[in-house]
């Protein structure tokens, strides 16, 4: 039985003042009292005062063991010697140069070695921007207007590709006919009829909408969730297969899933789409997104003999600090590192199962790579109606619960994401934590 929202919001307040404190300040000039959407959370945010390997502290002294890991950038911890000692090295030659550097090639190589499917590189700012230039990319070399994506996933924020991320059920069709629904008001008037809706792990119904709309679908792109939903390497499969026989470009986003493997979930699922972009780890801890794919797509951007129609940059993409802790980062993700990871990851599950199963509550466990999820529900997660169907209450109960406990969670698909500098003392601890918030009383 786990205790009453009140009672654990109660623990958390008395056990961080300060971080309420600098929330009222926030509130004074910044919406809501946060730089960004996604730090807020109820009673008020977690404010740190510094990180170091896999564990951070908040104002106030508390220690907690990062099973967050900057919304899962932070693959190596933070601080890791290697990146620290890159960003440093870079300091010192200056800040921005405005100029390209020997680092651009270095780590666009070490790109290349890894992933089959990708000939060349682009880099960008974030994820978001990336997949707004493949948007552009697919578009021009096709010349068709729509792309297709799948409900539930996130390609960023903006209004090519954000729709159906989250829709309620009154809004989102039958399960077999999806239909776009906007992620935010705001958004271009008629947009939506740019976009297709697939629905995941359903093949037939897959094959029959691509099928209908093959002549208006520039791509379709996908995102294979691994640890955040049950999608079976099958499904993947399948939908490259698909998009091949229909003569439809495949682009791939690893923004997260790219920690499933050294090749990111593609190598791992032995598919190579046509287009592929990355975020988060990409960076390094910093910010930076890229795009990758087979030469002859990704030489619409090469402008070096005239414009081919698609220009893509930006005053800050490929920044040297970012190239540094990116290539930094790239490199000291050694096999070794995924093999001690992924076995944290196999101790972590099962824990969490067998805590679930004591204390007599349903939760379903999922993971791969360094993602771990547990999900109040009975049923396997197949898609974002499964999910939405979950205890959401509970779950969020749950969350804060192992905050007041020490381990700092993420939040929806990423609640747990694993890390090099973590030993197994750590994920015990949070079993042992999860079983207490799943047993404990008010």
């Amino acid at each position: 039985m786990v205790r009453s929202r009140e009672s654990i919001e109660a623990e958390y307040v008395e056990r961080t003042p300060a971080s309420r404190a600098q929330w009222e300040r926030g509130r004074r000039v910044m919406p809501g009292g946060v730089i960004k959407g996604a730090y807020w959370f109820p009673p008020h945010p977690l404010y740190m005062d510094r990180a170091d390997g896999c564990y951070m502290w908040d104002l106030d002294g508390n220690r907690y063991v990062d099973f967050a890991n900057h919304h899962s950038a932070t693959i190596l911890g933070h601080n890791h010697p290697a990146v620290v000692e890159a960003i440093e090295g870079e300091l010192g030659r200056g800040i921005a140069l405005g100029a390209p550097t020997t680092l651009e090639a270095e780590i666009a190589e070490e790109i290349v070695s890894r992933i089959p499917a990708v000939d060349k590189v682009r880099y960008a700012n974030s994820a978001t921007e990336s997949a707004l230039h493949t948007a552009r990319m697919v578009r021009a070399i096709t010349g068709k207007p729509k792309v297709a994506k799948f409900e539930g996933a996130y390609h960023g924020s903006h209004d090519a590709l954000e729709y159906s991320t989250s829709p309620s059920t009154s809004e989102a069709g039958p399960s077999d006919a999806p239909v776009p629904v906007p992620a935010q008001r705001g958004m271009i008037p008629g947009s939506e009829e740019s976009v297709v809706i697939l629905p995941y792990n359903q093949p037939e119904t897959v094959e029959m909408i691509l099928r209908e709309h093959k002549g208006e679908i520039a791509a379709v792109y996908y995102d294979g969730k691994p640890g955040m939903m049950d999608v079976p390497v099958d499904f993947t499969k399948f939908v490259r297969k698909i998009t091949e026989e229909l003569g439809l470009l495949m682009v791939m986003d690893e923004t997260v899933s790219f920690m499933a493997g050294p090749g990111g979930y593609q190598r791992e699922a032995g598919v190579e789409p046509d287009l592929s972009f990355f975020g988060k780890i990409l960076g390094g801890g910093l910010p930076g997104g890229a795009i990758g794919g087979k030469a002859e797509v990704m030489d619409l951007l090469d402008n070096s003999e005239g414009s081919k129609g698609v220009f893509q940059s930006g005053t800050f993409s490929g920044n040297s600090l970012t190239l540094a802790a990116g290539l930094a980062t790239l490199r000291a993700l050694t096999p070794e590192v995924y093999a001690h990871v992924d076995g944290l990851r196999e101790r972590t599950h099962a824990g969490l199962e067998g805590a679930s199963r004591r204390a007599g509550l349903p939760f379903h466990v999922l993971s791969a790579g360094s993602m771990i999820n547990a999900f109040p529900t009975d049923g396997p997660v197949r898609d974002h109606r499964s999910y939405d169907a979950i205890d959401v209450e509970l779950f969020e109960r749950v969350l804060l619960g192992l905050t007041v406990k020490g381990s700092y969670m993420g939040r929806g698909h990423m609640s747990i994401v694993l890390s090099e500098p973590m030993g197994t003392e750590d994920v015990d601890g949070l079993v042992d934590a999860f079983e207490d918030v799943l047993t404990a009383e008010d």
